[in-house]
Parts: C-alpha cells; structure tokens; sequence
C-alpha cells in the first residue's frame, strides 16, 4: 500500500512525486514509456518562466508579478482564473531553488538573448536532462 500513486512520469508527475515524497508520503510513480523515453512531452521543454524582482544568477533585470499577469492575461486572452494564475506567478519565484534542490543545472543568459533571459531561465541539456534529473533525485528519496 502507498500513500501517494503517481501516473506518468513527465515533469509534473516527477514534481509531484518528489514532493509527496518531501513530505513523507511513500509514493508509487507509474510510467509507460520504456526508459529511453520517459518524460512524455517535458523531454522538449527548454526552459522555466518564473517571477523575479530584481536580477538573479541567470535572470538579468526583473519580471514582477504583475508584469508576468499582464502576460498571462494577453495570451490566453483573458481566459484565466485571476487568483489562481496570481499564486502560481508568485510561487514560480521558489522553483528554480526546488529544481536546483533536485539536481537541475541552468545557464547563463546568453549574449544577445535579454528579451528571453529577462524572462526565462533556461536548463543546461534541455527537458531530456529536466527529466533525467528528476529521475535521479527520486532514486536517491526512495
């Protein structure tokens, strides 16, 4: 019996599955794909968008919450839950620490690339590496 089961095995679930795990819970995490290809879709995955206030290691300048909101708002034109999409803009600020936590590596912005590096913070090996890093922080919980 487990206390948490897990289906798939992209960067949600393994996200999800670390933290139950974080937390205590003993977690069962089922994924189809032979291991080659696990990771579904977050094998393409390139990079995180994330608040910030003032520049960091690999964000130059800042992107505030309502910033990133007026965003939000104009790409799916409105369509949004205001509340949720505000708290999931606020806690996107802690992620890179959790992902570093859990042995994803980011790069440096790139010369030339401040529109995106504002913005974006890129991982080093792309969503194949999000994905294998994840992997391995799972092992070592258990």
């Amino acid at each position: 019996m487990v206390d948490v089961l897990v289906i798939g095995g992209g960067n949600a679930a393994l996200c999800a599955a670390l933290t139950a795990r974080e937390a205590g819970a003993s977690v069962l995490l089922l994924e189809a794909a032979p291991r080659e290809w696990r990771g579904g879709n977050s094998q393409h995955t390139r990079n995180l968008r994330c608040m910030h206030d003032a520049p960091q290691d690999v964000l130059v300048e800042s992107y505030p919450e309502e910033e990133f909101w007026q965003d939000l708002w104009r790409v799916t034109d409105g369509n949004t839950n205001e509340a949720l999409a505000r708290l999931v803009i606020r806690t996107s600020s802690q992620c890179r620490d959790w992902m570093r936590k859990h042995g994803v590596n980011f790069q440096p912005p790139l010369s030339g690339a401040l529109h995106v590096a504002r913005t974006n913070a890129f991982f080093m090996g792309g969503g194949k590496a999000l994905v294998n890093a994840y992997y391995r922080s799972a092992e070592r919980l258990g």
